[in-house]
């Protein structure tokens, strides 16, 4: 697990909290769960399966920006106005995930200012993560000499 994941990211009391408000669903492969450009409201932690992120890039096919597994956030620009999905986001596998409605979480976050700064936090490092991420992804398949890391 990475530091990025919910188990890792947020002290247990503000996990507990916010997991009240899960529910559980279920994505078979292939399905597309949102797309870049549309209206986010609402955000997933994967159970199981694979998630690959994308990223529209003009006249090419969206290269995949990064796979997310057991434990992972997908979706931030919940959190964010004016709340519009930057990435795309497709099942790779069949998926199992909790589902959470972002305008619960944000009213939450409002209430609770703890709370809210342990919310922010976790999707801070989760946004910087897949920053980095889609810079050496694009660098890899644009640049003429990739990214230069070794990964």
């Amino acid at each position: 697990m990475t530091d990025t994941t919910l188990a890792m990211a947020l002290p247990v009391v503000h996990r507990e909290r916010l997991m009240r408000i899960a529910h559980e669903v279920n994505f078979p492969a292939g399905t597309r769960l949102f797309e870049e450009g549309g209206h986010a409201d609402r955000f997933w932690i994967v159970r199981t399966g694979a998630v690959t992120l994308d990223m529209h890039v003009p006249g090419r096919r969206a290269p995949v920006i990064e796979s997310l597994s057991f434990g992972e956030l997908i979706g931030w620009s919940w959190i964010f106005r004016p709340y519009v999905w930057h990435l795309g986001a497709e099942a790779m596998s069949p998926v199992r995930a909790w589902e959470f409605d972002a305008v619960a979480v944000r009213a939450m976050c409002d209430c609770d200012p703890a709370f809210g700064q342990a919310i922010a936090q976790w999707v801070g490092q989760v946004l910087a993560h897949r920053l980095r991420s889609a810079r050496t992804r694009l660098l890899d398949l644009y640049a003429p000499y990739g990214s230069g890391d070794p990964r």
